[in-house]
């Protein structure tokens, strides 16, 4: 499944101010967990300007199950700009997505001031069995 079948892709930052203020959240998770792979939506920012982050976070695993990769495939940020919003997808070297990881993951992305669309892969994944 994608993110635009997941998610109802929600690309007004006041709107979405509005959703996490009635449901009092600071995110809105779709997906069940733990996961192997974890929607969700989240507040950042992409070139020094508020957005919403529609996002999916998954294990390298789960990507490498359902997409032709090499043997030893990378973690990646792939950040898509689309009609109605922003795409974020992340691939971690981790075992399972827990409540843990997807804070740790929403910090990163906002700590990171650098942003840019496409694909970043990084580091080589180490065996998580």
């Amino acid at each position: 499944m994608c993110i635009h079948e997941a998610l109802k892709i929600i690309s007004s930052i006041d709107e979405f101010r509005s959703i996490l203020a009635v449901k009092n959240e600071t995110y809105l998770l779709v997906s069940q967990l733990p996961a192997k792979k974890v929607y969700l939506q989240f507040e950042g920012t992409l070139k020094a300007k508020p957005v919403v982050w529609n996002a999916c976070v998954r294990t390298v695993e789960d990507y490498s199950e359902r997409h032709d990769v090499g043997c030893d495939p990378k973690q990646f940020i792939d950040i898509q700009m689309v009609k109605h919003g922003y795409l974020l997808e992340i691939a971690l070297n981790l075992v399972q997505i827990d409540q843990a990881v997807i804070e740790r993951t929403i910090i990163m992305i906002r700590k990171y001031k650098q942003l840019q669309p496409g694909r970043h892969e990084y580091g080589a994944r180490s065996k998580t069995q």
